[in-house]
């Protein structure tokens, strides 16, 4: 018996002590932007400074996103504020199942494309089954949060037309104080270059895991990104990123970091000084 009380007593310090580190490292003040180790797909957590939850994408249903949530999100918090699909695509949704299974969701917004696929038509009737507010949104929406953080949509325009849904992705500026971030789910680089943007980004998510259809020397030179940040999986079989895309960011010597090298990668910002935390 005195094993098992000891067993007890440990666990629960463990759990206090985690409970109080993660409390103390996500309630600092900062932004946090996490691209997660999804896999081949796209998942991003965002946590901002006056501790609002954002989740962009989800990577596939094989539980990385919730890992992901559990190592850079308070434990006690069950709590999304905003959750966004950037497109249909089964590597950006299937976890955003486990999310919504998982949290409460407040909010869940995504564009008009559609996708006549098992995992789209789960993701929807959960949607309809907890009843989760849902919006479709297109250039000229924004979020703009209590604490000053702001998301506003460039892409796609309302009458926006095509048959291929990356094409549908949603692109978006995430801003605190000084901080920019572009956000592009599997856009392509003929698209990207037809939009205006701020002169410079601190971190740019290189659209569709670095595939040659992202970005070309123009995207780049229009971005300007001080880092990129590519997620992608371990010996994926569409052999991401493309060789021309490496090429191309060291051409343009902007750093760049890639989840199936490093895992996730975390930068962490106040609006004036920003850190690449890996």
């Amino acid at each position: 018996m005195r094993k098992y009380i000891f067993v007890i007593l440990g666990s629960a310090i463990a759990l206090g002590l985690l409970f109080f580190y993660q409390t103390g490292k996500f309630s600092d003040k900062k932004l946090h932007f996490v691209v997660c180790d999804v896999g081949q797909g796209d998942g991003i957590y965002i946590r901002t400074a006056g501790e609002i939850d954002i989740i962009i994408d989800g990577g596939r249903k094989n539980g990385k996103m919730l890992d992901c949530l559990s190592k850079y999100m308070p434990i006690a918090d069950r709590q999304i504020e905003l959750v966004f699909a950037t497109h249909p695509d089964a590597d950006h949704i299937g976890g955003l199942v486990d999310v919504l299974e998982s949290y409460k969701v407040l909010s869940f917004n995504t564009s008009s494309a559609s996708k006549s696929t098992k995992i789209f038509a789960e993701l929807q009737a959960l949607i309809k089954s907890k009843q989760i507010p849902f919006r479709e949104i297109s250039e000229g929406d924004s979020f703009t949060l209590s604490d000053g953080t702001k998301l506003e949509t460039k892409w796609p325009i309302p009458e926006f037309e095509s048959e291929d849904t990356n094409e549908h992705s949603l692109v978006q500026i995430l801003s605190y104080g000084n901080f920019r971030a572009l956000l592009t789910g599997d856009v392509t680089y003929q698209i990207l270059n037809t939009l205006s943007f701020p002169e410079t980004f601190d971190v740019f998510k290189i659209p569709h895991h670095g595939s040659k259809t992202g970005v070309d020397d123009r995207t780049l030179a229009k971005i300007r990104a001080y880092f990129v940040a590519i997620s992608l999986g371990k010996n994926n079989s569409y052999h991401h990123p493309h060789p021309s895309v490496i090429s191309l960011l060291k051409k343009h010597q902007i750093p760049f970091l890639r989840t199936d090298e490093v895992g996730s990668i975390e930068v962490v910002t106040d609006g004036k000084n920003t850190k690449v935390v890996n």
